[in-house]
């Protein structure tokens, strides 16, 4: 549906999570992130008890749209725990936090945050999961950011072992070409 067309239709029932995400999800395709945050928003209060799938990734899309700001950081961990309070058995959520803290130079911060995750993956039965709304592309995101802060915070065979385990995977080629850079950069030797 067109943005009009989800106006309108909103405009007969402004208080549906649905219709409101459906909205946020349009601008936000746009490019348009303060209406798209704005919607969100909506759908996040509106769906807290009815939708609460929805809500979350409703937060969490808030998150992202407020990162891609300059200082913005509370508001994006805020939106992200919001998140993870409302569903913390999704993994997304770690995933962004552990990202987040990555991002900012807190490295165990974002070793903690993805190995939370990490150990609610390992408790799924569907591990290709994956959500690319929410920048997550499956286990190996959390694995990259475990990798990654692992070395940081001297885990660095630990660190060493994921990186050749998601070598071993189907991933994206931008991570596999960061981790063959980090695998140079950590481990000289690894023959890559």
């Amino acid at each position: 549906m067109q943005i009009e067309e989800l106006v309108v239709e909103l405009s007969k029932d402004p208080f549906n999570p649905e219709l409101n995400f459906a909205c946020a999800q349009e601008y936000d395709r746009l490019g348009q992130t303060a209406s798209a945050v704005s919607f969100y928003l909506r759908t996040a209060e509106y769906g807290y008890e009815t939708h609460r799938k929805l809500a979350y990734q409703s937060l969490l899309r808030t998150s992202i749209c407020f990162e891609n700001q300059n200082d913005r950081k509370y508001t994006v961990s805020n939106c992200i725990l919001q998140a993870v309070e409302l569903c913390p058995n999704e993994v997304e959520g770690y995933f962004l936090m552990s990202r987040f803290h990555e991002r900012n130079g807190e490295w165990q911060e974002a070793y903690t945050w993805s190995g939370i995750g990490l150990d609610l993956v390992d408790g799924m039965e569907d591990r290709s999961y994956s959500n690319p709304f929410l920048d997550y592309e499956g286990d190996y995101s959390l694995m990259f950011e475990r990798a990654v802060c692992g070395w940081w915070v001297g885990r660095v065979e630990e660190a060493k072992d994921l990186f050749h385990t998601m070598l071993l995977m189907n991933i994206k080629d931008n991570y596999r070409s960061a981790i063959v850079d980090n695998l140079k950069r950590i481990d000289p030797n690894a023959g890559l």
